[in-house]
């Protein structure tokens, strides 16, 4: 049985509303083979964490074990991304048009990376770190200066075209994923044996 999705909406506390407005939509809900949470999309300004310093000494690398050992994992999941990006689809009720091929981006990668392996490490699937991050605060700590950023998570899939195949079926995850306000993207996979659901997959995507 398939929980009924249930949009969560999150607004900036007051200080950070002074330096820029947006809303974090937050979707929980199961689909056949995996499940998936999200999507996530913010919408605005990161002036309000300028203050976080560019860990680029400290950018999680690709390799096996941020790619679920998963050969040729950068090159296929950019070519399967853009091959579904670049057909008009419908997601949900929402007619996309095809949009523009995304290019890969390391500090999105890095993003994505610490975060999928942070649940999977500390068993936990969810949009916002344990120690409380958004998505907004981890891009932004990769050094990514971002207009547009989104996330679509998934948990379960062993393989790139499953994993892309349950994020279009689910309207939201669809809708992010054809989004032409993305430019830029960074999937990783991490495995954890005896964790809940094995393999998590978290995708960034962003305009800059």
């Amino acid at each position: 049985m398939s929980p009924t999705d249930r949009p969560f909406p999150f607004r900036a506390g007051p200080w950070s509303q002074r330096c820029a407005r947006f809303t974090v939509a937050l979707l929980a809900g199961f689909a056949a083979g995996g499940v998936h949470s999200g999507p996530a999309a913010v919408g605005g300004t990161t002036g309000q964490w300028v203050f976080v310093a560019d860990r680029a000494s400290e950018r999680v690398p690709l390799d096996a074990s941020t790619a679920c050992g998963l050969p040729g994992f950068q090159t296929t999941l950019v070519q399967r991304l853009n091959a579904a990006r670049a057909v008009a689809r419908s997601c949900g009720n929402s007619v996309m048009p095809a949009a523009s091929p995304l290019v890969w981006n390391q500090r999105l990668f890095s993003a994505a990376a610490g975060h999928a392996r942070d649940m999977a490490t500390r068993n936990y699937f969810s949009h916002t770190s344990l120690d409380g991050r958004s998505l907004a605060q981890r891009v932004a700590a990769e050094g990514y200066l971002w207009t547009s950023v989104g996330e679509n998570l998934a948990g379960g899939q062993a393989t790139v075209d499953g994993v892309i195949a349950g994020w279009l079926s689910s309207p939201g995850h669809c809708s992010n994923l054809m989004s032409r306000q993305f430019e830029a993207v960074g999937v990783s996979c991490v495995r954890q044996a005896g964790s809940r659901f094995g393999h998590y997959w978290v995708m960034v995507l962003a305009r800059p």
